[in-house]
This record gives structure tokens, sequence and C-alpha cells, in this order.
């Protein structure tokens, strides 16, 4: 691809690796696809972000905002013009943003003072956010040229919330998984990986293992599946559940809930909390691991980068059912859903596998027609076309 035909592209995203964030995981997942088709990429980060992952990244990595209030504007916008980008490509809302109105209000910003760079804006979520975030999302989208969003969901209620957004170049592009590439690793390497982490685990060939990934928020639906669980184990079932995701109960009031509701249902030695799980030990507790259970208050969507993150190794999926029509989930047969809230349905679900050492098999080997929605090569190419016809 001509370097000519876009230009340099200056994707602002707060959170980037090492922060905690999906959204920042995404991001450089994305950009390092993007470096790969020839993409002129540099980043705008928080100032957390400067460690040694970030150092490691292919393109230039400037996490110098250390405060994205709106008092603090000036720095943000003084660097977006100092680099001086064909393309603005903005990913909102990420962790380190926190409430901040700095980056909302950027786009107004360079317009005001005559930057005719082109501005996309990638909205990760829209339908359950406080309307306060949703206010600041009409701010920040208002003056960009082109918006996309992780799933048509998303995308479909914001175009009924802000009509004027038919006018823009705007796309639903899924989000891909973050971590290593299944690809990467055959069915000898997974097996080797298996049988060393469930030793580690203290986990018998026939015990099931459950997989939750993604930091613990409420939405995640953990409270749900906690007493899903200790339904299990008055039928005589004990799977282990293992919880990927930073815990911090000693920081987090609501960690420090999770931590004591487990003891409180009888299943705390049933829960193995594994923190945030390195590069080089993701591949072996996804393959030390049977089935993802993913309990989602608001429902299945396309944008939890969590799921995905499980759903490309083949894992077969429990999750609860998305709040409208999912065209692309017709004819599959690796995720199953149950009711939203409802324990006694998530532990019925869990019992057709768990109980059912056929019926696991048959889900573990079951066509997985979704993931390749999910190629990071395809996801960059979509992008790639829109940075073109921004720049036409």
């Amino acid at each position: 691809m001509p370097e000519g035909d876009i230009g340099k592209v200056l994707m602002v995203t707060g959170s980037f690796p090492p922060l905690p964030c999906g959204v920042g995981d995404s991001a450089h997942a994305l950009a390092v696809t993007l470096s790969k088709h020839g993409v002129d990429l540099e980043i705008l980060a928080d100032s957390g972000a400067d460690a040694l992952e970030a150092g490691k990244a292919p393109f230039p990595v400037h996490a110098v905002i250390d405060n994205w209030s709106l008092w603090h504007i000036k720095k943000l916008v003084g660097e977006v013009e100092k680099i001086s980008p064909s393309i603005l490509h903005i990913h909102y809302p990420s962790k380190a943003y926190g409430h901040g109105l700095a980056l909302p209000f950027l786009p107004m910003v360079l317009r005001a003072r005559r930057r005719h760079m082109k501005i996309l804006v990638t909205l990760h979520e829209f339908r359950l956010a406080h309307p306060a975030r949703k206010l600041a999302s009409f701010i920040l989208i208002e003056p960009a040229d082109a918006v996309t969003m992780p799933c048509l969901l998303e995308l479909n209620e914001l175009k009924r919330r802000h009509v004027s957004i038919e006018e823009k170049i705007i796309r639903a592009i899924p989000i891909g998984p973050v971590g290593p590439d299944p690809k990467n690793f055959g069915p000898e390497e997974r097996a080797k990986l298996r049988n060393r982490f469930r030793a580690e685990w203290g986990v018998d060939d026939d015990e099931v293992v459950l997989i939750h990934f993604g930091t613990p928020t409420f939405s995640k639906g953990l409270e749900v599946l906690f007493k899903a669980l200790r339904l299990l184990k008055l039928e005589g079932l004990t799977p282990l559940l293992v919880v990927v995701g930073d815990h911090n109960p000693e920081k987090n009031d609501f960690h420090k809930l999770l931590s004591a509701q487990t003891g409180g249902l009888g299943i705390k030695d049933r829960v193995k909390w594994l923190g945030r799980v390195s590069t080089e030990d993701f591949p072996g507790v996804i393959s030390a691991s049977d089935i993802g259970v993913f309990p989602f208050v608001d429902g299945f969507s396309f944008r939890r980068s969590s799921l995905i993150g499980i759903l490309v190794w083949d894992l077969p999926i429990i999750t609860t059912e998305p709040m409208g029509q999912l065209d692309d989930l017709y004819g599959q047969e690796k995720i199953r859903f149950c009711p939203r809230n409802d324990p006694k349905a998530l532990a019925t679900s869990l019992i057709s596998l768990v109980a059912n050492p056929k019926a696991l098999a048959a889900a573990k080997t079951a066509p997985n027609t979704l993931k390749e929605l999910f190629n990071w090569d395809s996801i960059a190419e979509n992008y790639i076309d829109i940075y073109r016809k921004l720049m036409s």
C-alpha cells in the first residue's frame, strides 16, 4: 500500500499496554496489524503506558498525557498538533480517560483551530452507557468525519439517537482477540499445556474447568455465576472456575464483595482467581479450560473482547441472550444462550455440559463458524478502507 494514500495516522487511545483496559488492548492489537499492513501510525496515550511493553511497539508511542480533564486539554491539543497527522483516529471510552472531558472536546477544539485533519472515532460502547457518557459521545462524534462501532447493535442504537450520524462514514467493525494467535499452537502443544496447567491447579483429567475472562465488573455477571455454581454444588457437581483478569479486593470494594460472596456460598475452594495472566501463560490457561462462561447482565454482544478472546480458541461458550437480533449468530454451534440475571437458568445450561462428558466433547469439536469474523487482518483492512475514503 503506497504510504501517500493515507499519510500519517495518529491513534489516541488513552489506555495502552501495560495499562489494564480491554479498549487499550484492542487498540494495541489493531495498531500492530495496521503497522504490518504498511500504515504510518503513531500512538498518543496516557503516561501510565510509558513502560517496556509500549517501548516494544513497532511505532512511536507518545505516553505523555497525565491528566484527561477538560482543564488540561491544552496539552492534549498541543501534542496532536505537534504530531500533525493526516488522520486522527480516536478510541473512546477507555479506562485512562476516567470521567475527563478533554478527549470528548478534542475534535471540537481542533476544528475551531482550523486543523483540517480527518477525524475517525471508534466508539466502543453506547447502548448502556451512563447518560453523561452518552452526552460526551455526542460531543465527540459531532465534528468527526467517520464513526465505527464494534457491532450493529451498538451502531443501530447510536443511529436511532443521533440522526445526523448518517451524514458521516459509518461502519460496524468487530473487535479482534487479544493475546497469542491460536493458529500458532497445534493439538499436541495444547495437550501438553493442558496437562501442565491442570497439574499446577490440582485438577484431575475428568474434572471440568470453567473460565471467565475479563476484569470483574458488575456488568460481567460474576455474582450470577457464583450463585449458579452453588446450585451445581447442591447437585453434586463441582467444576473449577478460573477467573482471568485484574482482581484487587484490597483496593476495589466490588472485588472484595465478590471474594466474600464465594465464601458465603460455600464455593470458595472452587473459584481460582488468576489475576492478569501473562502473554506466555495465556495459551496454557485456555488449553486447560473446557467452557467459557460469560453471564453478562446486559446480554451477549460482539463488543465484548473478553468473550471473543475465548471464542477464537474454539472453546464452547455459555453466555446470556443478546438484547436484540444478531443475524451472525444464526446456525452457529459454539455459543449457548440463557436468560440474563437468572442463576437457575445458567446452572441448567452449565449442567447440560458439566454433567455430560459426551455433550461436552461434542461442543468442543463443533464447527466454529464465528471466529473468522474476528480476524485482525480483515479488521485492519476495513479500517484502511475507511482511511482511504477519508483522504479521498
